[in-house]
């Protein structure tokens, strides 16, 4: 089954968990990681990898010796991850973001790229997880994620020190890529 196929069936079983009908574009993408310095990444962390379209991209970029940790709930999307990328440590849930790195003796990150649909998310569970992914960053860090709103807005410009903000037409839907830096 084709990645848009599979991404909009999963959207109709689950909205609040996929939060779009498709996959994100080329040029989502691209906005996505082209503000990243990769070879200053050892570790990089993707939330909601979906059906691995910057999955993908993130493993082409990233150093060979750096440490690549994905999550995905959605068990047939993570079934599909685990086969298309066996050399990257796949988790399946965000909020365990913290145990993983330690699972991995790891105290930090120096990158967090997420496509989850935070704004389904309740107030409380944003604000921990966006919290828990600040404090984890390591200095210098970058946190980038894209959402179809700017209600995280206000959250990312009280927390980070820098904040980049682009609209991106060409996506299913347009979305607002954002690039935090600590």
């Amino acid at each position: 089954m084709s990645q848009a196929l599979t991404f909009l069936k999963r959207f109709i079983q689950s909205p609040q968990t996929i939060g779009s009908i498709a996959p994100s574009s080329p040029a989502l993408v691209n906005a996505m990681l082209m503000n990243i310095h990769w070879e200053d990444v050892c570790t990089v962390a993707e939330l909601g990898a979906g059906t691995g379209v910057i999955t993908s991209q993130i493993n082409h970029l990233r150093s060979s010796e750096s440490q690549f940790l994905c999550f995905e709930s959605d068990p047939d999307m993570h079934t599909d991850l685990s086969i298309n990328f066996p050399d990257i440590t796949l988790e399946s849930d965000a909020f365990c973001l913290r145990e993983s790195l330690k699972n991995q003796n790891l105290s930090g990150v120096d990158c967090v790229i997420s496509g989850l649909p935070l704004v389904n998310f309740t107030q409380e569970e944003r604000h921990q997880l966006l919290s828990e992914i600040h404090e984890l960053l390591n200095p210098g860090g970058i946190f980038v994620a894209f959402q179809y709103t700017r209600q995280l807005q206000a959250f990312l410009v009280s927390t980070y020190n820098h904040i980049e903000r682009q609209y991106i037409w060409a996506n299913i839907p347009p979305a607002f890529v954002f690039v935090c830096r600590k």
